[in-house]
C-alpha cells in the first residue's frame, strides 16, 4: 500500500524520487527510478539542519522544507515520526505540495511493512 502511494508522486511532472523514512532515518518506502538509490542520508541532513535552524532560533515547529532550483526537493513531516521527501528536477514544486496534501490523510495512517 505505501508504495502504491508513493507511486502516486511520479505520476507528477518533475518527481523522479519518493521516499518516506521514520523519526530515526530509517528508510520505510521509497519508489524512483530503477537502480537509482534514494537519497536517505541527504533526506536526514536536510531535516536536521531545518529543524535546527527553526529550533535555534524559536521559530515554532517544521511542518515542510522546500529547496528550489535544478535539482528540487519536498520535504514533508507528516506526523512526528513519519517524514516524506520528494526530489526532482524541472516541476512545479507546488503541484508535488498540492499532491502531499490530497495523500496525506492516506501516508499518515498506512501501515509499516
Amino acid at each position: 500500500m505505501l508504495q502504491r502511494l508513493l507511486g502516486e508522486f511520479l505520476k507528477i511532472d518533475g518527481v523522479e524520487q519518493a521516499m518516506m523514512m521514520d523519526d530515526r532515518g530509517k528508510l520505510l518506502s521509497s519508489v524512483g527510478t530503477e537502480g537509482q538509490l534514494p537519497p536517505v542520508d541527504r533526506a536526514v541532513e536536510l531535516t536536521v539542519a531545518a529543524l535546527d535552524a527553526v529550533q535555534n532560533h524559536d521559530q515554532g515547529d517544521m511542518h515542510e522544507l522546500w529547496i528550489e532550483g535544478e535539482d528540487q526537493v519536498l520535504i514533508d513531516i507528516l506526523t512526528p515520526y513519519r517524514i516524506v521527501m520528494l526530489a526532482g528536477t524541472k516541476g512545479n514544486i507546488a503541484r508535488w505540495r498540492h499532491s502531499m496534501d490530497h495523500l496525506r490523510p492516506q501516508l499518515a495512517t498506512t501501515q509499516e511493512m
